[in-house]
């Protein structure tokens, strides 16, 4: 099982499905299954006779132990919280405490998490998701090292300009379900959902739009998580 374990709103969804094409490419033949899971009743059901590439956030103590003790690698993705706040609030219609919410407990689960020596961890200010090297960065993980037409294939399948355009058709496809409630799109597969297009990407809109008392409150609750990655405070500590 690779677990790849995501901070809300830093590319987890885009990494989750980047692992799974490399695992097609550099395991040929191999029964590759990609899972979003949420509890342990969801784990516990994976096909042991498959790859099982496993896509989480935070989860609660028996899912968590479980994906421990199952995981031969995990793939971890963390972001300044005070970007992943204001994405959570900007895309996805969060209130400031949910999104905080949030943003704290899948940011502090996935800081305990890739101190494991089976963590390799990827930075969303990296530019990760545009980055050609993060395919052969997924691909050493399997042991393997992909030729340069592979890498190049996997690189323009992935593009920004790319994902938009599998969102716009998410709602042709077998694996498409609609939310009755808020009118939302996910593809079942690949879990992209619409509210997924047309992100730009930006590292530091925070400062355009949150007020300084919620990055305050950000700064404050997860001074602990920044210090850990290098992110700094607006006060230059």
């Amino acid at each position: 099982m690779i677990w790849c374990l995501g901070m809300y709103a830093s590319a987890s969804t885009w990494l989750f499905n980047a692992t799974r094409q490399v695992a097609a490419a550099a395991l040929p033949g191999t029964r590759i299954i990609g899972t979003y899971a949420e509890t342990v009743a969801t784990l516990e059901a994976l096909d042991p006779s498959a790859l099982n590439i496993v896509k989480t956030h935070h989860l609660d103590r028996a899912a968590a132990q479980f994906a421990a003790s199952h995981a031969t690698h995990i793939v971890v993705s963390v972001r300044d919280p005070r970007d992943g706040v204001t994405s959570l609030m900007q895309h996805m219609r969060h209130s400031f405490p949910q999104a905080l919410e949030k943003i704290e407990n899948s940011g502090n689960f996935c800081a305990y998490v890739c101190t494991d020596p089976r963590a390799t961890l990827f930075l969303y200010e990296t530019n990760f998701s545009e980055d050609p090297n993060t395919f052969q960065r997924l691909a050493s993980i399997f042991n393997k090292s992909l030729p340069s037409t592979t890498l190049a294939t996997l690189h323009t399948a992935n593009t920004r300009t790319a994902i938009n355009e599998k969102i716009a058709a998410l709602e042709h496809l077998p694996t498409a379900h609609k939310d009755p409630r808020s009118g939302d799109i996910v593809d079942t597969d690949t879990h992209w959902h619409r509210h997924h297009a047309n992100r730009t990407g930006e590292v530091g809109r925070y400062r355009r739009l949150l007020p300084q008392a919620a990055i305050d409150i950000i700064e404050a609750r997860m001074g602990g998580f920044m210090g850990q990655f290098g992110y700094r405070g607006t006060s230059g500590k």
